[in-house]
């Protein structure tokens, strides 16, 4: 990292700008997957995982304003089977962001479940 350094809610930012998209694609897969196993509560199950992928989809697109608001730039320069390796520009200031798979996966799970806890059947 070079130069300045990023605020906590920043990196919260990031994770999520970067991350979010991976834990939709996960609970799109969890849906096709419940649907395909024809499961006694198939249908309950599939309820909240659509709920919760709602919720998601309104925070990508919240964190993608906020990115947009800042003016940063998050691209992915390198990837490899290990990690991922993420340029972010913020006010005249680079920085290399590596993700690691299995951090990303962890997080991901802990993700889908607390978007899980907050599905309200109502």
């Amino acid at each position: 990292m070079s130069g300045q350094t990023l605020s906590d809610d920043e990196y919260s930012l990031i994770r999520d700008y970067i991350i979010l998209p991976f834990v939709k694609n996960m609970v799109k897969n969890n849906i096709e997957k419940i649907k395909a196993e024809g499961m006694t509560l198939s249908d309950l199950f599939v309820k909240a995982n659509k709920k919760a992928l709602v919720l998601i989809e309104d925070d990508i697109n919240a964190s993608r304003r906020n990115v947009g608001r800042l003016k940063m730039q998050i691209t992915k320069v390198k990837q490899n089977d290990d990690s991922e390796e993420y340029e972010v520009r913020l006010r005249g200031y680079v920085h290399k962001i590596t993700l690691q798979r299995h951090v990303a996966r962890r997080e991901m799970a802990t993700m889908r479940d607390a978007y899980i806890a907050r599905v309200d059947f109502k």
